[in-house]
């Protein structure tokens, strides 16, 4: 079958459907055919039915050509049919319009808001005062700000209105958002109650940036009339321009052409199609953006035209003592309820009980941090009914007992707040920082952090203010020296005080942060750090990342980790390691790095004591011990290796490698004499030659040695 016999078998069949009249037609039957829309049938059965009422008819009419004409399109799609489908298409209409008096104006439109008046929003104001905890002020900017397109009227083109929604966290703005939105939504003054919120902190590099358009099309294209935009601040400049120009013009220009394929947004590799998308409008969209630092940072992020664009700001300020009240009641009420519906236990609590939560709650954190307490309440109560040996269907009772919250079931109380740190792992955190030989002023330095660490979260709890102090670092010293094992205990460490969300170690080099090619170094770089967020990142040899002010993918990895550094400082340390000169200079490679890395902790070189206890432990960890007579000879040989070129001898290393071999040696001796302790490792079993040899000088190294070869 030709393309022609195709399309008018299509259109026979059409005309069947539409018309009501049943013509023998060919079936599509090739894998590439779609299949049409299911509901064509009941459709077609419901015209049937309902001939007599014209309206309905008319309405049951449009449909179908509608759904026909979106299914013709895939077809031709499919099929290599060409755009003379659309003729046939209005073939069809001219047929309608004469049998039936169906015209294309008289299709249904697109639905449209209600009209609504001061009262609806007074009522959905009072609401949404119900519902979601905040003040009078904030109630009713937030309503302003909706019912202003209906007053003043939308410029054709542009975003229905640009608003800013800015205070601490734990204020509950998002909260208020949302809540506004359903409000308005079950009044029909908006037709969805979604929204729809763009992160920019996720897009960090140019290279992201057809991900960033993805999301944002889906944002613009979407039911939901509210699109918001989070942390701005730390978005892609490039990326904040495109929103600029949104606000200010209504759209965004693209500097490529795109296509949609499934669905999806992608870029147009084949010149001009038919349908590209190669602008974005926000016309029809409430634009909002929320900040914790005030119309200020629009300003640094965006310019002051961007400003002149805002008309509404809702500032939200910290809970006060009635909001708090206000939060806890309701947050009650919901455990309460949580409690009497799903674990079968009735609770009630005591006074003193809601004046702990005052008392202890996250302040900077507000309405999430007693949020986040209830919670835990939730979860240990759970816990309760799984355990069977505690469980009792008798009414459980909330209250302080030496400053905690627990929960009497009958002769048994349960803590119900779930430490965020780990009192096992700290002890055994501590216990191998305190096996390590040496090192004493890094170990008392992770110990000063911990303290610091305790008592801002005091702070916190007290409404007080916080002083934060960067915790990133530069170790250098030469190999062997502690540096990697310092670092893979201190994650665990800042994991088990509460300080690091994950406690991982990544550990990286240059050949993991850049890349070979243009554009390919940053989202390298940002793919790493996503992996080490929560923990710490490890950079060995770090001065190798910067190569010369010709190195451009050097200098743009190091960037890249500045950056992320900055929005990142609650959950991530970053560690530089390396030798003490090279790292000195990689420090002069970007302005921003010596303030950013104010910890430079030196590892020294172990002295030979320090290297004989390093064995000792070594030997041990692999079931052997030293006899005696060992200590002296062997001390003696690591102050000698130590003192000719301690930075090829290994340090650490050595002491490993001397034991590992001297085990060697025991096995063939022990292989010779069946009745001597396998576990026992003599002199003899060491050798204590010292064939280390001197570094050299600088101009004894020939660069060009391997021509030699």
């Amino acid at each position: 079958m030709n393309n022609r016999d195709k399309k008018q078998a299509e259109k026979e069949r059409l005309m069947n459907e539409v018309l009501g009249r049943r013509r023998t037609g060919e079936t599509m039957t090739t894998e590439e055919m779609i299949t049409l829309s299911q509901d064509l049938k009941d459709k077609s059965d419901h015209l049937a039915d309902t001939m007599s009422g014209a309206d309905k008819t008319l309405d049951a009419l449009r449909d179908i050509l509608e759904q026909q004409k979106k299914d013709l399109e895939t077809l031709s799609a499919f099929n290599g049919l060409n755009s003379t489908y659309e003729s046939d298409i209005e073939k069809v209409r001219r047929e309608l319009e004469k049998d039936y008096g169906v015209t294309a104006s008289a299709m249904p439109e697109a639905p449209k808001p209600v009209e609504a008046g001061e009262e609806v929003f007074e009522t959905a104001k009072k609401e949404l005062i119900d519902r979601a905890v905040i003040g009078q002020a904030q109630a009713d900017q937030m309503m302003i700000a909706f019912r202003r397109p209906f007053v003043m009227g939308a410029e054709d083109g542009k975003a229905r209105n640009v608003l800013v929604i800015a205070g601490p966290k734990g204020s509950g703005r998002h909260a208020a958002l949302s809540t506004a939105v359903r409000c308005l939504y079950e009044k029909q003054v908006l037709l969805s109650d979604e929204v729809y919120t763009v992160d920019m902190s996720l897009y960090q590099s140019g290279a992201q940036e057809q991900i960033f358009l993805q999301d944002l099309y889906k944002g613009l294209t979407g039911k939901g009339e509210v699109l918001c935009f989070e942390n701005f601040e730390t978005g892609f400049p490039s990326f904040l321009r495109m929103i600029n120009s949104m606000v200010c013009d209504g759209k965004v220009t693209l500097s490529k052409r795109y296509v949609l394929n499934k669905g999806i947004l992608v870029e147009n590799q084949t010149g001009l199609v038919k349908d590209a998308v190669d602008s974005f409008s926000a016309e029809g969209k409430y634009l909002v953006f929320f900040t914790t630092k005030g119309t200020s940072a629009l300003q640094d992020a965006f310019g002051a035209n961007f400003l002149y664009h805002v008309l509404d700001t809702v500032t939200f300020t910290a809970l006060n003592d009635e909001a708090v009240d206000e939060v806890i009641e309701k947050q009650w009420a919901d455990l309460e309820k949580k409690c009497r519906e799903n674990l079968k236990v009735r609770v009630s609590f005591e006074p003193e009980f809601t004046e702990w939560i005052k008392k202890h709650y996250d302040k900077t954190n507000g309405m999430d941090a007693i949020a986040s307490l209830f919670n835990d309440f939730y979860i240990s109560l759970s816990q309760v009914v799984l355990d069977k040996s505690i469980y009792t269907t008798d009414a459980t009772v909330l209250k302080v007992t030496d400053d905690r919250p627990v929960a009497v079931f009958g002769d048994t109380r349960i803590t119900l707040t779930r430490s965020r740190t780990s009192a096992e792992e700290l002890a055994a955190v501590n216990e191998e920082l305190n096996n390590i030989v040496g090192l004493d002023m890094v170990k008392d330095y992770i110990k000063q952090l911990q303290s610091h660490i305790q008592v801002q979260a005091i702070r916190r709890e007290q409404g007080m203010k916080t002083a934060s102090v960067s915790m990133h670092m530069i170790y250098t010293g030469n190999p062997g020296t502690g540096k990697t094992t310092i670092a893979r205990l201190l994650s665990r460490y800042m994991k088990a005080i509460g300080a690091l969300s994950q406690g991982q170690l990544v550990e990286v080099t240059r050949a993991d942060l850049v890349a070979q090619y243009v554009g390919q170094t940053a989202p390298l770089t940002m793919s790493v750090i996503k992996s080490a967020i929560g923990g710490v990142l490890f950079i060995d040899e770090a001065y190798s990342l910067y190569r010369g002010k010709d190195d451009a993918f050097g200098l743009e990895c190091i960037d890249t980790i500045v950056k992320a550094m900055e929005d990142n400082r609650d959950d991530l340390i970053v560690i530089l390691a390396g030798y003490k000169r090279e790292m000195a200079t990689f420090l002069e490679s970007n302005s921003g790095l010596k303030s950013r890395f104010p910890n430079i902790i030196n590892f020294p070189d172990y002295t030979g004591e320090e290297l004989y206890k390093i064995a000792v432990l070594q030997a041990k960890g692999k079931g052997y011990r030293f006899a005696e007579g060992i200590e002296e000879p062997l001390t003696e040989y690591f102050n000698k290796v130590q003192s000719i070129n301690a930075a090829e001898a290994g340090n650490g290393r050595l002491a490993r490698n001397v034991v590992e071999d001297a085990i060697l040696a025991q096995s063939v001796r022990i292989m010779n004499d069946a009745s001597a302790d396998m576990a026992e490792l003599r002199l003899e079993d060491f050798d204590l030659e010292v064939k280390i040899q001197p570094p050299k000088k600088e101009e004894e190294i020939n660069p060009f040695s391997f021509l030699a070869q």
